[in-house]
């Protein structure tokens, strides 16, 4: 195996299943076993503008939206697909809905970047953390466009290989990062900083997306804002 093909299996063989079972054991931790309440520091007791206003709510809308599409796209087998559409329409309409929903996703984390860094008060308030993971989102969003950018660029068959990757992983294929070994590197990078945010979720402000809902659900606990 060459250095190359050692890299590859390492960061789309490896990589998602650490990912995955860190993202797994941390959620876990936090909710059975570390303290239930949930202590978000929200920036937005401290002051509501209109940074918070349309920035948060563009930033959430267009990230779900981001996030779905990739787990339908993505774990969809095409056959299925195809009962429905063209395959090449699916590439299309993920084309579309990607960039429109990332550029959404861009502008509102835009708006809470300007916010958080430049706002005296709401800066001397963050963490480290805070400041660490909202630009590694910025990051996973800009490179997440310009992958659309490349895929519409791509044929439908090079489109297709990241497909075949996914659902391999999801059937333990052994050599399922062969798919994806000579893809443009922009695609590289946003899978794998995209596996890092995963491993830093649960310890990160975004474990909140989680906690909230559970909590509620089984009314553990009661959440309490000033």
């Amino acid at each position: 195996m060459s250095f190359a093909d050692y890299l590859n299996s390492l960061f789309f063989g490896y990589l998602p299943y650490i990912a995955l079972t860190a993202f797994i054991i941390g959620v876990i931790y936090h909710l059975i076993i570390s303290d239930k309440n949930v202590h978000a520091t929200s920036t937005m007791f401290l002051k509501k503008d209109r940074l918070m206003m349309w920035g948060s709510p563009m930033f959430h809308f267009g990230i779900i939206l981001v996030f779905f599409g990739h787990i339908f796209g993505l774990l969809t087998p095409p056959a299925l697909i195809e009962i429905f559409m063209p395959l090449a329409t699916k590439r299309l309409i993920a084309i579309t809905m990607g960039a429109g929903a990332g550029l959404f996703a861009l502008g509102g984390i835009f708006l809470l970047i300007l916010r958080r860094f430049f706002d005296i008060r709401i800066r001397r308030t963050g963490s480290f953390q805070d400041y660490f993971i909202i630009l590694l989102i910025a990051l996973q969003i800009c490179l997440g466009l310009m992958s659309t950018f490349y895929t519409s660029r791509s044929t439908l068959a090079d489109y297709l290989t990241f497909d075949f990757w996914a659902q391999g992983l999801v059937w333990f294929e052994p050599n399922a990062w062969r798919y994806i070994a000579t893809a443009d590197i922009i695609y590289k990078l946003h899978i794998i900083n995209g596996f890092f945010i995963f491993i830093l979720f649960p310890y990160t402000k975004l474990m909140h997306m989680v906690k909230v809902p559970v909590l509620y659900m089984f009314r553990a606990n009661k959440v309490y804002n000033k």
